[in-house]
């Protein structure tokens, strides 16, 4: 009876041993670690078959990978398990998702490993890798590039490198253009992008030519192979309108003092100079009246009135300027303007009167005179007036006695502000209005409160944000560290941090150099966010040249690699129609990412086919000269057997 019990609990926990380990093996699946086990049902459940768990390693492959380009692990498991891995028996990597891993040229042994409670799994797979560095390439380039006056240069362009490794860029000469100098890694094809600030006109004149090219070189390098491009950017220049200074509203009596009028009208023109040039013409219209006067060649107004002429005469004067002597023949096509004369006018006011009367500021917006505002808060202001005399005064708003805004022609006058980020303090709003002699004005007292500013950006007068564009010229010519500081070029600390960089590349005092350049935001955003370093080590030689075996600048540009490049001649590259480098061919094969074309058999050559096809016709000219020779022989023995 005893055994028969013994033998009925053993069956139970048999039974309940079965299911708790049954139950334990519940199939879960894992995105990067799909399980690929065929489960059971089991109570209603998918469970899969006891035991270790179920490992294939799917990637990498028993085969040749051409790509330093990190190689994907892909497997599939199942069962409760922790997954593992090394490379030719290194250090175990525990996996919790996909991964890539990076190898080099070589034979190499993957091992895989998954284990649960029951037990472990392992697989191993052997590949090789036969890796070819491949040089860096730009895309295409125009050779021809193009850019207005008053305008910015955005062109873009791409460089590729299969190996997605470190890529440098270079730009000769810089200034007025740069190129964005982000260092590019992993990518195989990176956006570049060729800019500059506003063209001016100086970029755009050469010797009396109405434009100006810039010869560009544009470098890439790997640090072992190098992509060398050429362009020409063309600047346009255009025929900027002449500046009137602010004319204003005048006024003028007919006795007494102020009883003359006499205004020289202010100009500026960036290619005629200035009203005393002799190189702008000068215009005067009234627009309500007949002429009460001219102005000469050089802008002056003089006129004294009488008491017939009291009133207020609206005034226009118009400059116009002589144009550009050797326009560009694409002008009107690229820059809308063909760089002939163009005239500005400007309009005012000149009130005659027996006796003049001040105006009046008669209403004003906000009527609080003290306010307390946000640095971004948006405000609003607008002055009405009166004028007796029938003037409509000029309105100048001025911020801490700095003017901001001239507002002219209207009696209701409206200003708009935002102090923006990054400002606080105590501030002062005026409003000031003038008859061209007498004036009235009223201020407000601002308090603002302080708004912090993104770190991206910062804060400016009318609530502007400004993004930073830092470009930087070429690193000068490398300076020798110790007398650099001697001569106070370097700051203790500048010539703490230049050491340590020598220390790293073991360069000794005698070797450890410095070179600088000049860097600046082209966007003139007055924040150093994202400023470039001005100042790196350098490998110090008393005379750097083309020859000396160093990377270093010298003459005007830097090498792009050792001894080539920038102000030495250009690197060996994939585009230089040099067979170089290793290449197989011309420009490709070996690092270059092009493949060489098949040699033809040689009867298929057309040079060869060309060849033989002449050697034929040859033999057949000498075959034809031969028979012909032959049958006038005969002949000539048929003829003296006759005589004889």
């Amino acid at each position: 009876m005893s055994a028969f019990y013994s033998m009925r609990w053993g069956f139970v926990f048999l039974v309940l041993l079965l299911l708790t380990a049954s139950i334990s093996a519940i199939t879960v699946r894992r995105t990067g670690e799909a399980i690929t086990g065929k489960p059971m049902q089991y109570m209603g459940l998918n469970v899969s078959i006891i035991g270790p768990p179920t490992l294939s390693l799917i990637s990498p492959e028993n085969k040749t990978y051409t790509t330093n380009i990190s190689l994907l692990l892909n497997y599939t498991v199942s069962g409760e398990e922790t997954v593992w891995y090394n490379l030719d028996k290194g250090t175990n990597i525990t996996i919790t998702s996909f991964r890539y891993f990076n190898t080099s040229e070589g034979s190499h042994t993957l091992y895989l490993y998954a284990n649960n409670t029951l037990g472990e799994t392992s697989r191993n797979v052997t590949f090789f890798v036969n890796v070819t560095d491949s040089a860096p390439v730009f895309g295409d380039i125009n050779s021809s590039i193009f850019v207005c006056e008053n305008h910015a240069l955005s062109y873009f362009f791409n460089v590729t490198d299969l190996n997605g490794q470190i890529l440098q860029l270079a730009l000769t000469p810089t200034d007025p253009f740069y190129l964005d100098t982000i260092f590019t890694s992993g990518a195989i094809t990176t956006t570049i992008e060729l800019f500059s600030g506003i063209i001016t006109e100086g970029d755009s004149t050469n010797s009396g030519n109405g434009w100006k090219i810039h010869e560009e070189t544009i470098e890439v390098t790997d640090q072992l192979y190098s992509d060398t491009a050429y362009t020409n950017i063309t600047a346009i220049r255009l025929n900027d309108a002449p500046v009137i200074a602010t004319i204003g509203v005048q006024t003028v009596w007919t006795s007494g003092g102020n009883s003359t009028f006499y205004k020289q009208v202010g100009v500026t023109d960036e290619e005629d100079g200035n009203q005393s040039s002799g190189n702008l013409g000068f215009n005067i219209s009234f627009l309500n009246s007949s002429y009460l006067f001219n102005i000469t060649n050089n802008g002056i107004m003089n006129f004294t009135p009488n008491s017939s002429q009291v009133g207020v005469y609206n005034i226009s004067v118009c400059v116009n300027d002589t144009g550009i002597d050797n326009p560009h023949a694409n002008i009107s096509a690229l820059c809308g303007q063909d760089g002939s004369s163009i005239t500005t006018c400007q309009n005012f006011s000149l009130t005659v009167t027996n006796e003049n009367r001040a105006p009046t500021i008669t209403s004003y917006y906000p009527g609080n005179l003290n306010l307390s505002v946000l640095g971004t808060d948006s405000l609003y202001f607008n002055i009405s007036e009166y004028d007796p005399d029938g003037t409509i005064p000029d309105a100048y708003w001025y911020i801490d006695g700095i003017f901001q805004e001239y507002d002219s022609g209207s009696l209701v006058d409206e200003f708009t502000y935002s102090f923006g980020c990054g400002v606080s303090g105590a501030k002062k709003i005026k409003a000031e209005i003038t008859d061209g002699l007498l004036n009235d004005s009223m201020e407000w007292n601002i308090n603002v409160g302080g708004v912090g500013c993104p770190a991206s950006v910062a804060g400016g007068g009318g609530g502007a944000f400004c993004k930073e564009k830092w470009v930087c010229g070429i690193w000068q010519v490398c300076q020798n560290t110790e007398k650099s500081l001697e001569a106070g070029l370097l700051s203790g600390e500048d010539y703490r941090i230049i050491k340590e960089q020598c220390i790293r590349n073991y360069w000794d005092d005698e070797l450890c150099g410095v070179q600088t350049r000049a860097c600046f935001d082209i966007n003139l955003c007055n924040t150093a966010y994202s400023k470039q370093p001005r100042f790196q080590s350098c490998h110090y030689t008393e005379k750097p040249s083309c020859d000396d075996r160093i990377k270093n600048c010298h003459d005007g540009a830097c090498e792009l690699l050792i001894d080539c490049g920038g102000s030495c001649s250009p690197c060996p590259s994939c585009s230089d129609k040099i067979q170089n480098q290793g290449e197989r061919g011309i420009d490709c094969g070996g690092p270059c990412p092009w493949k060489c074309p098949k040699e033809k058999p040689l009867l298929e050559r057309i040079e060869i086919l060309y060849l033989l096809i002449v050697i034929t016709l040859i033999l057949i000219i000498i075959i034809i000269i031969k028979i012909v020779k032959i049958i006038q022989h005969k002949k000539s023995i048929r003829g003296k057997n006759k005589n004889i």
